[in-house]
């Protein structure tokens, strides 16, 4: 049996990553392989040197879920890191740094289609981060949508990667716990591919229950990663709901908190900050994100996030 856990990288997560890592006997991380996971597992280097080796945007939540893991491995757990596209990325860096060019990495069977798919995604990013500073709202929009597509072809390349690695290590009479972020959902359709429909392959969402306390909705995912998964499951997207998507997506960054926070007076702040925005930009139509974003544009979170109350108080009446 299979369960794929999609969560975030949050503090807040990791009760729910424990419960269900608890029960299986092989964990499988979102992560490229690393030379020091054993020895961090095993306590002959640290925590802290162990996390130094990759850059991490939660230091906390990688502390505490590296303790959890040397807790699991005690108990006989086996872990293992799999992201195969994650590793030909290094490898391409590797490969750069050696001197290569451009030109011969690319021509590399081996690094090919993720060499193409970086390039085009990495490419898609900075002419939108080009836009979202001078250009048009309808121009940003369009570099919003134009990384979306990007971004879900990488995805899938991604996914379907790791899938098969994963069916490739998977023995039938052990239960395996696999790690996954939200936007990470075409892993189960690569997996069941790979599997085949007879394989027991479980879906759970961790933090559902919090969700729905929070009358949240959506996996409580954002506009973006949402238009994201539709490109990735259904290229034929009606434009005016990708427009729509993309709209929203320029205000749902401006407002959401993209710091670690420690979890304290709210037990899952992340979870909250993320529903309070998404209850906010779905009331929002396209001509209102325009006119909001032309406000927001250049402010700093703090800022942006008074500045949208008073607009939708103003334009909404709430």
């Amino acid at each position: 049996m299979i369960t794929i856990g999609f969560s975030s990288h949050q503090l807040e997560a990791l009760p729910y990553i424990r419960e269900q890592m608890e029960r299986h006997q092989v964990i499988v991380l979102e992560e490229p392989p690393s030379p020091h996971l054993q020895a961090m597992l095993d306590g002959s280097i640290s925590i802290s040197d162990y996390i130094m080796e990759f850059d991490s945007g939660f230091p906390e939540f990688d502390r505490r879920m590296c303790t959890l893991l040397q807790e699991l491995h005690q108990a006989g757990a086996r872990i293992i890191q799999v992201e195969p596209y994650l590793e030909k990325l290094l490898q391409i860096h590797e490969l750069f740094a050696a001197g290569k060019t451009a030109e011969e990495v690319s021509r590399e069977p081996e690094f090919k289609n993720v060499y193409e798919a970086e390039k085009r995604a990495t490419g898609a990013l900075i002419s939108y981060y080009a836009q979202s500073m001078e250009g048009s709202f309808a121009a940003v929009v369009e570099g919003v949508k134009d990384f979306a597509r990007a971004d879900a072809k990488r995805l899938t390349l991604r996914e379907r990667l790791r899938a098969r690695t994963i069916s490739s290590l998977y023995r039938s009479k052990e239960t395996m716990y696999v790690v996954a972020g939200y936007i990470h959902y075409c892993l189960y359709r690569y997996l069941r591919h790979e599997l085949g429909e007879k394989q027991e392959i479980r879906v759970a969402y961790l933090l559902a229950p919090v969700i729905k306390k929070l009358q949240g909705k959506r996996r409580n995912m954002g506009p973006g990663d949402i238009l994201t998964l539709h490109y990735a499951f259904h290229e034929g997207l009606r434009e005016e709901l990708a427009n729509l998507l993309a709209a929203r997506s320029l205000i749902y960054i401006k407002l959401i908190d993209k710091e670690e926070i420690i979890p304290g007076k709210y037990e899952t702040p992340h979870a909250e900050d993320e529903v309070k925005v998404n209850r906010l930009v779905d009331r929002l139509n396209f001509n209102q994100c325009r006119e909001l974003f032309e406000r927001i544009r250049l402010s700093k979170r703090a800022q942006a996030v008074e500045l949208a109350r008073e607009y939708v108080k103003k334009t909404l009446g709430t």
